[in-house]
């Protein structure tokens, strides 16, 4: 069976941190997350797999390489973004001939038990395809899934009404060829998008049978905001600390209840990872649930919880960074603050994508864009995004 593996959007929820890379290719603890994706596929034996391919598609081509997977990679630019049924479509030459198909969606969390789940739903039932769900406290950003007896009825994108739980497309299939044909029959969604969920609902009017497997919660993350990124690394520190074979390429996993203090006083709180070449000054500390990535020098009596910091990033002196996501090659000047809880129970809220959001947290730090120079002394208020390319 081939797979294909959507990564051609410019994850503008993101930004900044996707100024200088796809979002496909931010970090889940030491490799990317499409990485992870293609690595839970080649765990299953698909060797076939097609990526598509626009926003710094030459970043994506040189991550994946260097992996050297034992796999078959056939890049297909998606030349306009006009939405998941579009990144199928434009898979139909490299999908020809196969009677069905995996796909996945390149900036979600899958892991390697999920996928071989769905092949063997598919491949031991008599169903035409198979969908991923996983269960959300708010369906309102998802496509809403009505399932009766395991079988799809029909997906509600982005429900009006908020529901305390509901379960939702994951953004993983194994379609039949001919959902192929059915771009032709929907139309733009309103907002400009070839949905995939329209072929998925039109396969169920004309009695395809599409099963829905249910997955467990807390390993599904769709990585669409800096909070996201955050929630994501955090459960897989526990999950990959858990794995007792598990050994990062490179760089230091410590697991969880891990404590170990270096020669210079600094102090270490699994779960969390080091990249290579990090540097901790004397007397730092590194708190549960943070990433820090290749390259990073952290100052003397800094401290970092709950935090991502990405490659080749200096923190000064004294800097209390928490709840927070750090872009590559920033500079914190010594004694840099990120407040992370309002008063009360106000909960945290984040400019994206030029509007403003509730992330629904009561803990959120700051977002700092790659490449920016934070002032010594700077206290970032919750929620707030340090924007300053160059």
């Amino acid at each position: 069976m081939k797979a294909v593996v959507f990564a051609a959007g410019l994850g503008k929820r993101l930004r900044p941190l996707t100024s200088f890379r796809p979002k496909h290719l931010l970090p889940l603890v030491d490799k990317p997350v499409l990485l992870r994706v293609l690595e839970a596929l080649l765990s299953n034996g698909i060797r076939d797999v097609g990526i598509t391919v626009a926003y710094m598609d030459e970043s994506i081509r040189h991550a994946v390489g260097r992996e050297q997977l034992q796999m078959n990679i056939t890049y297909i630019p998606q030349k306009e973004l006009l939405g998941t049924a579009h990144a199928l479509y434009a898979c139909k030459d490299f999908l020809e001939g196969e009677d069905a198909f995996l796909t996945i969606y390149g900036d979600i969390t899958i892991t390697e038990d999920i996928v071989g789940e769905l092949i063997s739903s598919f491949s031991k039932g008599s169903w035409d395809g198979v969908m991923l769900a996983v269960k959300v406290k708010d369906a309102s950003s998802f496509g809403m899934l009505k399932e009766k007896d395991g079988a799809l009825e029909r997906i509600i994108e982005k429900p009006a009404e908020v529901l305390p739980e509901a379960y939702v497309n994951a953004g993983a299939y194994i379609l039949p060829s001919e959902s192929l044909r059915y771009f032709s029959r929907i139309k733009l969604s309103s907002r400009g998008e070839y949905e995939l969920t329209d072929i998925l609902n039109l396969l169920v009017d004309d009695g395809y049978k599409i099963h829905v497997v249910k997955m467990r919660e807390g390993l599904w993350f769709d990585i669409g905001r800096a909070w996201d990124l955050l929630d994501a690394n955090a459960a897989f520190l526990e999950y990959l600390s858990s794995k007792q074979n598990y050994l990062p390429a490179s760089g230091r996993l410590l697991r969880s209840g891990t404590y170990v203090e270096t020669e210079n006083g600094a102090k270490l709180f699994g779960p969390c990872f080091l990249g290579d070449g990090v540097r901790l000054g004397k007397g730092s500390s590194v708190l549960p649930y943070t990433v820090v990535l290749d390259g990073t020098h952290v100052g003397d009596g800094a401290i970092l919880g709950n935090s991502l910091i990405l490659e080749n990033v200096i923190i000064g002196e004294g800097s209390a960074i928490f709840h927070s996501v750090v872009g590559e090659g920033a500079v914190l000047g010594a004694g840099c603050t990120t407040r992370y809880r309002k008063l009360g129970q106000e909960t945290i809220k984040v400019m994206v994508a030029g509007g403003l959001i509730d992330t629904g947290r009561k803990e959120f730090g700051a977002v700092i864009s790659p490449y920016s120079k934070v002032p010594a002394g700077a206290v970032l208020e919750p929620g707030e995004v340090y924007w300053q390319e160059g």
